[in-house]
């Protein structure tokens, strides 16, 4: 979308755009259209468009160009990391078995595996990564199903803002419309002593 937009920036008329994707091709269809309602394109979104379509040919040609040529000249951005075989990676897709065997003696570091190079979401990738580096268990501080059942007890800013001759002592909990129990707050002193209430209207000056 960004490159779209620097199009029509620089004052080129797009009749019809081409788009070539992996994903569910009429979601992205319509968010283009959704965020470039007006300028009167006509997107065409497909799977294999590169094989379809004379103007998504020749911009995955010009892609991969672009491509080999940030991967010759690629500066590692970890200062530790040393590669094997230096930037003998081949194409640069897991299908090449000269890549796959750089990935197989680059495997660097047990935590993060690889630099970050290298594209994680790949099937090769994936599986050097759950054979050789290790299980790393994440924990929340709370557990998903803990938020889930909680979060309608969530209370507004509002309700830290009731006026202070209405203000109750202590917690109070009441029922709500619909049942379940509903916990109310008391107001906080900072309200108190900076005299803020909630805004009820704005008026301009």
């Amino acid at each position: 979308m960004d490159m779209i937009q620097a199009v029509i920036d620089a004052g080129v008329k797009i009749d019809t755009c081409f788009i070539d994707t992996v994903g569910i091709a009429d979601s992205y269809r319509l968010k283009l259209e959704r965020e470039f309602e007006g300028h009167g394109i006509k997107f065409v979104v497909e799977k294999k468009a590169d094989a379809k379509y004379a103007p998504c040919s020749a911009a995955s040609v010009v892609a991969k160009v672009s491509r080999d040529s940030i991967l010759e000249s690629w500066d590692w951005s970890e200062t530790s990391f040393e590669s094997v075989d230096g930037k003998n990676y081949g194409s640069g897709y897991p299908s090449d078995p000269i890549c796959k065997a750089w990935l197989e003696k680059n495997f660097s570091d047990l935590v993060f595996c690889f630099p970050d190079l290298v594209r994680f979401s790949w099937g090769p990738v994936k599986q050097i990564v759950n054979e050789r580096g290790i299980k790393v268990q994440w924990e929340a501080e709370e557990d998903e199903d803990d938020l889930n059942s909680t979060a309608h007890n969530q209370t507004s800013m509002n309700s830290f803002l009731i006026p202070t001759g209405k203000r109750k002592v202590g917690v109070v909990g009441h029922k709500r419309d619909g049942g379940g129990m509903q916990i109310k707050k008391n107001r906080f002193r900072f309200f108190d002593r900076k005299e803020l209430n909630a805004v009820t209207k704005i008026v301009e000056m």
